[in-house]
């Protein structure tokens, strides 16, 4: 049972962390540069129509997310002999972990919000959702293994944050191009986005996938004391479970850059750049739910 309220907790925090900063990366990135050369009125509202779904979509997960962290916690922390509202009390007021979970559900709260203004076509609603999201990029870090590491707490927690960051910008960027792509082929079927979309995206994703290989490493390298650890610890059974998974995603995302990309102007390679990347997108998920229970995982020494 807990195992399983970790998992799906750890996907709903996490789903909503990576689709919001996904589709801001949409926003900002993804849409300008794809929509310079020739591009109508009309392509562009559609692929800002569909950045702010998503990105609304995912931020609503957020609240939803916190108020399931905060009770998970409060099970760990309850005292059977107290009422459970004294023992809230005492988790919410009198903690750091508590502190800390406060401002990140307001600040979940406000990100839901002004992705309802950007829905809207209010564009203050994308600027004001930039900080919120990724000041809530840090929460995982904030409340995780990063923040009990002694004497490397800054360099840790930046560094985790800038990993969920990453996740964002290359998984949640990868489900608005498919759903982009979708969409648009359902509005006009003799139609594709994905040559003017995948070209953009791919110069994001190798920048990302950079900054995850660089900030994993770190982690592993603080939290791993040693290779034996990698078998005879829970944790670091998990995260090889995850590093397998990872390098299949990264292994999927290279082809697609390198033997499919180039295919674009044929039917065909459109066909088989949709599967690919749809896959890709499903073993990710599997990631986020490895990378949940990994985080409730004590590493050795902690």
């Amino acid at each position: 049972m807990t195992s399983l309220l970790d998992a799906v907790t750890g996907w709903f925090l996490f789903a909503g962390l990576i689709g919001t900063l996904g589709s801001l990366t949409a926003r900002w990135i993804l849409i300008p540069r794809a929509t310079t050369d020739g591009s109508t009125e009309e392509m562009t509202d559609f692929l800002r129509d569909t950045a702010a779904k998503i990105g609304l979509a995912a931020a609503v997960l957020l609240p939803v997310a916190m108020g399931l962290v905060f009770y998970r916690q409060l099970r760990e922390f309850r005292d059977p002999f107290v009422p459970w509202t004294e023992d809230a009390a005492l988790l919410l007021s009198a903690t750091q972990w508590g502190s800390t979970w406060r401002t990140a559900a307001v600040v979940s709260v406000l990100a839901a919000i002004v992705m309802g203004f950007a829905r809207a076509r209010i564009r203050a609603g994308w600027i004001l959702a930039t900080p919120l999201a990724l000041a809530l990029a840090s929460f995982p870090a904030l409340t995780g293994h990063a923040s009990g590491t002694e004497g490397l707490r800054l360099l840790t927690v930046t560094a985790d944050s800038l990993h969920v960051i990453a996740g964002g910008c290359w998984v949640g960027g990868l489900a608005f191009v498919l759903a982009a792509e979708r969409g648009w082929r359902g509005y006009d079927p003799s139609r594709t986005l994905l040559p003017v979309l995948v070209p953009v995206f791919s110069g994001v994703a190798v920048i990302s996938v950079a900054l995850l290989v660089v900030t994993g490493s770190l982690a592993s390298w603080v939290h791993v004391t040693h290779l034996g650890a990698l078998l005879s610890t829970g944790y670091g059974r998990l995260l090889l479970v995850k590093l397998g998974l990872v390098a299949a995603v990264m292994g999927l995302g290279a082809m697609n850059w390198k033997r499919l990309t180039p295919q674009l102007g044929t039917e065909a390679g459109q066909d088989r750049l949709r599967r690919a990347a749809t896959i890709e997108l499903v073993v990710a998920q599997v990631v986020l739910v490895v990378t949940a229970l990994l985080v409730r995982t004590s590493p050795m020494g902690h």
